[in-house]
């Protein structure tokens, strides 16, 4: 029995019982920004808030671009590394007219330049390959060849791509589609003196290679437009 005035006696708390923790008063969690820098945050909200609401500042850091480049990282085509450049040795100083229906022995497969025939191929959607020669002429004056492989572009992607090349045309630009057998990638862009080869129809690529390099050449465009469109 405690007496008035004297201290009361020190009372001993329960044990806890084990496995069982102190909750933190705050709430601190510690999270990984995308640099990998710890970050300290005291979130007064449910425990159970906590997981969704992890994953949502994770997706807006991405959205933010605080990552690395990766899947879906757009490049610009002047800087992608597949893009295929060639100088004058194999483009302004070859242009040469060969005789009609004479064949050339060209660097590469599709061509991007070189001797060619005095008849350029007329723009248009192809389903046959023309010759090669014809198609290098038409890139002479500035148009840009679309060569897609039969073997690993049809339907659905086949229609897309035509579509593109029809909008194209429509919009002024001289451009010519065909199928090639031997590309070895299912998409090629040339133009004059440079290749691009895609693995799928990237529209946004596509359009930004006719922005670069349509009308890049050594000759200007023929007056009145592509001939006989197709």
């Amino acid at each position: 029995m405690e007496r008035r005035g004297q201290r009361p006696a020190h009372r001993i708390p329960p044990e806890r019982p084990r496995g069982l923790l102190r909750p933190l008063p705050t709430r601190t969690r510690r999270l990984h920004d995308l640099g990998g820098n710890l970050v300290s945050m005291s979130l007064l909200i449910p425990r159970h808030l906590l997981p969704p609401l992890i994953a949502f500042v994770a997706m807006a850091l991405s959205a933010c671009g605080g990552g690395s480049a990766g899947e879906g990282t757009w490049i610009d085509i002047r800087d992608r590394p597949e893009l295929e450049i060639y100088d004058n040795e194999h483009t302004t100083d070859q242009q040469l007219h060969l005789v009609a229906g004479q064949t050339a022995d060209y660097t590469v497969i599709p061509p991007y330049g070189e001797e060619h025939s005095p008849i350029p191929q007329p723009c248009g959607a192809y389903g046959a390959t023309p010759t090669f020669e014809m198609v290098v002429h038409a890139m002479e004056h500035g148009a840009v060849a679309i060569w897609y492989s039969p073997d690993d572009l049809s339907g659905s992607e086949l229609e897309q791509l035509t579509a593109i090349t029809k909008r194209h045309f429509e919009d002024g630009d001289y451009v010519i589609q065909a199928p090639y057998g031997g590309l070895g990638t299912p998409l090629m862009l040339i133009a004059w003196g440079v290749r691009l080869p895609l693995d799928t129809v990237e529209e946004r690529a596509i359009d930004q290679f006719f922005d670069e390099f349509h009308d890049e050449a050594p000759e200007p465009l023929a007056a009145g437009g592509c001939p006989t469109a197709r």
